[in-house]
């Protein structure tokens, strides 16, 4: 038996005091085993031998596993003894063994043991009467090993509940029907810790009070909630969803189960859901089978273990977030959020708020706290897709997530930790950027930890017929069409454009020509008409001559729109209301121009912004 069971140690304590007491009566050694067939109790010479294990194939041991008494009277010619390991040292002269049962089950054994001729012909003249006597201080014994069973169930039962209690993330009051305290678990603390509450005991009497406005009483139900618990202490607002559950007691009283949630929390938890990752890529699911783009995956699969910083570089349409998707998905985060941002997509005035969320009333328009994407993807991943385009002054913000793993909401002076993990991936020079005074130099080198260069279409061109006919399955299956390849001018169109979107590209041309080729397989017209070969798709000489024409064009139109843009902003510097006034001027919405600006490098943050401030 586990001596570390308070029940069974009572029980044996119980053991050691019958035997005693048969002792006393009969005048005989007794000895009792548990269920192992250990000795747990005994007088004489069995004293000395507790805790110890009993052989097989004893007397006792026949009587445990049949669970019927025995009465040897000679013990090296009776044949339940003739196969007992100490038969030919046997001392013994007579013995009883009486079964101790639990249920249908043997929980041990109670014998008594004659070892003179005297008390051999005392024991079997009584034997009937020793029988009855053992049996009943068996039944004594069955009745407070049952006993000590149950209390050890029950402490066993409560142990484990007191321990999922104190696991769960709800904090748990038990409250009785005067409103007093008989338990809380440690989740509450940490609950009412994580609010910036420091005196907890204060905090929680606070808290009682409004539990009482709020509980069960006459409604008719044992359950109620879950409802807000709105309250102020030492000038923190604070809000916690509550839900009761009525326990009835035998006396009559009640007493009341209170699970308590931070709305904060549950907030943050159900954004998380909502961002969390549903995109299951792995590396197998990204196409190419040429030897350079094999040993990229493999590269990437071996940074997908690391938790460090990877910065992923490559031409726009050449899977950067698919391989960041597929880092996250093979990743110890891989069951956490994954956050993707594009930095050039959100004006720059908003960019910081996104990132890192804002306190209520921390700017005009800011009616509630938001949780910024740090903070929602805390445990996973944050891809930050064109990094090069982040704004100066808020990468050294970025740097102190990269460095200290803190974030600070707009409006707040609260600091709150965060472990997330960052993949960046840009399409330009950030050493360029850092050259021409764009980028800092220390977080390159904070996001450049493992780099990862994915090669453009054209540097892999094995991989376009597997690409092209993923595609092809995909749309044909889509739009329930009938084509089931390419024809032979159709994929030597595929291996001598030179793909300047690259797979994006691809995935455009092949969606265009499954909904317009009317034959069986893909045609090379059908591809040159999506392409315009005409006028774009010639010798790689004169290919390079048409670029640079397009380049010197745009050139010429961005130096037109900055001379516009920078008149319009010098025309209406005084303007209280410039961004309205220029949009309405331009024809273009508040977007574009954002665009526009952050396109030319003009800003409108300078003395206008001073003078509408």
């Amino acid at each position: 038996m586990d001596n570390n069971e308070k029940g069974l140690i009572e029980f044996i304590e119980i053991c050691q005091k019958v035997a005693d007491a048969i002792r006393a009566v009969l005048e005989m050694d007794v000895t009792i085993m548990d269920h192992r067939m250990y000795r747990i109790a005994g007088t004489g010479v069995y004293r000395d031998r507790l805790h110890q294990q009993i052989e097989p194939k004893t007397v006792f041991d026949y009587c445990l596993k049949t669970g019927q008494q025995y009465v040897i009277d000679q013990p090296k010619h009776n044949t339940v003894c003739c196969d007992c390991p100490r038969l030919n040292n046997c001392t013994e002269k007579a013995e009883i063994c009486v079964p101790i049962l639990y249920g249908k089950e043997s929980a041990g054994v109670i014998g008594i043991i004659a070892f003179t001729e005297e008390q051999k012909r005392k024991l079997l003249t009584n034997q009937g009467i020793y029988i009855n006597y053992l049996q009943k201080m068996a039944s004594l014994l069955e009745a407070k090993f049952t006993e000590s069973k149950m209390t050890d169930e029950n402490e066993l039962l409560s142990r484990r509940l007191m321990t999922i209690v104190n696991t769960i993330d709800e904090g748990l009051l038990l409250l009785d029907d005067k409103d007093q305290v008989l338990y809380q678990n440690n989740a509450l603390i940490k609950l009412l810790q994580e609010l910036g509450i420091k005196d907890t005991k204060r905090c929680l009497i606070k808290l009682i009070e409004q539990l009482k406005l709020k509980k069960p009483h006459e409604s008719g139900t044992d359950e109620v909630g879950p409802m807000e618990i709105v309250f102020e202490y030492e000038g923190q607002h604070l809000t916690l969803l509550a839900s009761f559950t009525l326990l009835p007691s035998k006396d009559g009283k009640k007493e009341y189960i209170v699970t308590l949630q931070s709305m904060r929390k549950l907030q943050k938890r159900m954004i998380q859901a909502a961002e969390k990752n549903q995109l299951r890529l792995k590396f197998q699911d990204i196409i190419g089978v040429s030897s350079v783009f094999t040993e990229i995956k493999k590269f990437a699969e071996k940074a997908a273990r690391s938790d460090s910083s990877v910065l992923i570089y490559g031409e726009s349409g050449t899977g950067k977030e698919l391989f960041a998707r597929a880092i996250h998905n093979q990743s110890p985060r891989q069951e956490q959020a994954f956050v993707p941002i594009n930095c050039g997509a959100i004006p720059n005035e908003l960019l910081e708020s996104e990132l890192f969320g804002y306190e209520k009333g921390a700017f005009t328009g800011a009616y509630n706290t938001k949780y910024g994407k740090f903070e929602v993807a805390d445990n996973g991943t944050v891809f930050l897709d064109e990094i090069s385009e982040m704004p100066f002054q808020l990468q050294v913000n970025l740097l102190r997530v990269l460095q200290e793993k803190e974030i600070c909401r707009v409006g707040s002076n609260t600091i709150k930790k965060v472990n997330l993990r960052i993949i960046a991936a840009t399409n330009t020079d950030l050493l360029t950027r850092i050259k021409n005074g764009l980028f800092r130099e220390d977080l390159y080198y904070r996001l450049n930890i493992i780099p990862i260069h994915i090669p453009p279409l054209r540097e892999r061109r094995e991989d376009i017929p597997f690409i092209a006919s993923y595609f092809l399955d995909y749309y044909a299956q889509k739009m329930n069409r009938k084509i089931t390849g390419f024809s032979a001018a159709a994929n030597r169109l595929f291996q001598e454009y030179h793909w300047p979107g690259n797979v994006r590209e691809l995935q455009n041309v092949i969606e265009y020509a499954v909904n317009f080729e009317q034959s069986a397989l893909i045609s090379s017209a059908c591809i040159e008409k999506r392409l315009k070969l005409s006028s774009s798709f010639k010798s790689s000489e004169h290919t390079a001559d048409a670029n640079e024409l397009e380049q010197t064009l745009e050139a010429c139109v961005r130096k037109a729109e900055k001379q516009l843009l920078a008149g319009k902003i010098k025309e209406h510097s005084a303007d209280i209301e410039i961004i309205e006034n220029m949009c309405r001027e331009l024809a273009i919405s508040r977007a574009t121009l954002y665009r526009k600006l952050k396109e030319t490098n003009l800003s409108i943050k300078s003395e206008t912004v001073s003078k509408m401030r």
